[in-house]
C-alpha cells in the first residue's frame, strides 16, 4: 500500500494549506493520468474543505492511500473529548439548526460531528427528529447489517455509506418534492458524483471517514 504523509489537521488556514500540499505530493507520486489526478485532488479538497467548516476545536488525522489501483481519502478523529466540548456539540446537534448539514458534504460533516458524541445520545437525537426531515439521511445511509441494537461485522458501533443512502432513497416512501431535493443534492455534489463510495464508521473511541476513488 502507498500512503501519503499522515497529518494532524484542524480548521486553520495553515493546516488546510499543509493538507493540500501533502495531497498534491502524493497524487504526483502515483503518476496518474490527468483525469484521475484531478478527480482524486477534488475529493481531497472537498474533505479538507469539510474540516474547515467543523465547529469547535476539531482535529483529525488526514491522509491519502493507494492499493491495487484504488485510491482513498482518509480522515479519522478521536471521540474522546472533554465534557465541555461534548456538551457544546450536543447542543448544536439537538437544536436542529445546524447549517453545516446543508449539502451532501455538510451532511457527512454532521454525521462525523454527531458520531463524536456518545452513541446513545446520537440515536436519541435521531429519534427526536421527524423521520421525514432532512436529518433522516442518518438512518437511510445505514447498511442493512448495521442496526442500533447490533454492531456490523467490522466491529463498528454503526456505519453510514453513500451506497446504502442511494439505495434507501430509491425505496423511501417520501413525497416527490422531498425526494427530488435529496437527489438534486447528490447530483450537485462533487463527491457524491465522482466517488465510488463514501463510508463513515463510528466506534467507541473513533470516527473514520473513507472516500473511495478508482
Amino acid at each position: 500500500m502507498n500512503r501519503s504523509e499522515i497529518l494532524t489537521i484542524d480548521n486553520s488556514e495553515e493546516s488546510m494549506a499543509k493538507a493540500i500540499d501533502a495531497a498534491d505530493a502524493f497524487i504526483a507520486s502515483l503518476d496518474l493520468d490527468r483525469k484521475s489526478a484531478i478527480r482524486t485532488r477534488l475529493l481531497a479538497e472537498e474533505t479538507i474543505g469539510m474540516v474547515r467548516a467543523m465547529t469547535g476545536d476539531f482535529t483529525a488525522k488526514f491522509w491519502l492511500e493507494e492499493e491495487n489501483g484504488e485510491r482513498r481519502v482518509r480522515l479519522t478523529a478521536d471521540t474522546d473529548m472533554d465534557k465541555a466540548k461534548k456538551e457544546k456539540l450536543l447542543s448544536v446537534a439537538r437544536s436542529g439548526k445546524n447549517d453545516a448539514a446543508k449539502g451532501f458534504m455538510g451532511k457527512i460533516r454532521d454525521i462525523i460531528q454527531n458520531g463524536m458524541l456518545a452513541f446513545d445520545n446520537m440515536m436519541k437525537i435521531q429519534d427526536d427528529l421527524d423521520e421525514m426531515s432532512e436529518y433522516s439521511y442518518l438512518s437511510l445511509g445505514m447498511p442493512a447489517d448495521c442496526t442500533v441494537t447490533g454492531a456490523p461485522l467490522n466491529g463498528e458501533m454503526y456505519s453510514w455509506t453513500l451506497t446504502a443512502y442511494r439505495e434507501a432513497l430509491v425505496k423511501a416512501a417520501r413525497d416527490d418534492q422531498t425526494k427530488k431535493a435529496a437527489w438534486d443534492e447528490l447530483e450537485k455534489s462533487i463527491v457524491a458524483s465522482i466517488a465510488k463510495d463514501v463510508i463513515v464508521g463510528v466506534r467507541k473511541d473513533r470516527v473514520d471517514l473513507t472516500i473511495l476513488d478508482i
